[in-house]
């Protein structure tokens, strides 16, 4: 397999990954993730979690993805109204420790 192969293996499981986080579906979700191991990396773990939790990780990760801006306060107020209080997005200026700070 080469390198433009693995790319786009990476860039249809992110597109189908979209897909999947706007059905809101856990089991669609953990399916999609156990359907492409490589492709899931760290996700694999949500595997390994109970239906629960798995939707818990699902809903953070809603909110980790910039194409699903638009459901993204939907996914905040899911979390919240379970007692979870949403991560921030990152935004490109709070990016690695020092950027956009001015030096004295």
């Amino acid at each position: 397999m080469d390198e433009l192969e693995i790319e786009k293996g990476y860039a249809n499981f992110h597109r189908k990954l979209n897909r999947v986080l706007r059905q809101k579906d856990v089991k669609a979700f953990k399916r999609h993730l156990a359907s492409h191991p490589r492709e899931a990396g760290r996700l694999t773990h949500c595997l390994m979690l109970n239906d629960e939790l798995a939707e818990i990780e699902m809903y953070k990760l809603i909110l980790m993805r910039s194409p699903l801006k638009d459901v993204h306060e939907e996914a905040a107020e899911w979390l919240k109204g379970r007692g979870i209080e949403p991560s921030r997005p990152r935004t490109a200026t709070r990016g690695r420790r020092g950027r956009g700070r001015k030096r004295r």
